[in-house]
């Protein structure tokens, strides 16, 4: 009986640390902007020990634009084009398990009142495999 505790016991506490081992991202920003402002919008990514190739990618809608804060992108090379964000680490940072982007997205004056979906994620590949994480965000223009 007491084997069969223990084995139980090393297997829950195996799946635990398993499940600590998946990494995760969200983002974050002010939920609410008026046309013509900008906001700032957050990503943090919880990488556990990825060390490999990975990229983050958010499609913004018409009318909204992206910088680059300066020191805020976690060591990744910045793009914005076509309306997509980008983010890429041909290595992620091995110093630490958590990586955070920050960058402006500005609101053209023309854009129209109303909640805009805006779709995100956070892809990496290790030995040949692609892992993806969705980060959608909801925005509303006033």
């Amino acid at each position: 009986m007491k084997k069969l505790f223990l084995l139980l016991a090393t297997i829950l506490l195996a799946a635990i640390n398993l499940k600590a081992q998946i990494p995760s991202a969200n983002c974050t920003s002010d939920t609410i902007v008026k046309q013509g402002n900008s906001f700032v919008m957050s990503v943090k990514i919880n990488k556990c020990d990825l060390a490999c190739y990975a990229q983050f990618q958010q499609l913004l809608p018409e009318g909204f634009a992206a910088t680059e804060i300066s020191g805020e992108s976690d060591n990744a090379n910045f793009y914005f084009e076509n309306n997509k964000v980008f983010y890429q680490w041909y290595k992620l940072p091995i110093e630490r398990s958590t990586v955070t982007l920050k960058y402006n997205i500005t609101v053209s004056q023309g854009v129209k009142p109303g909640k805009y979906q805006i779709p995100g994620y956070f892809s990496y590949q290790v030995k040949n495999r692609l892992g993806q994480i969705n980060t959608p965000i909801v925005v509303t223009v006033k």
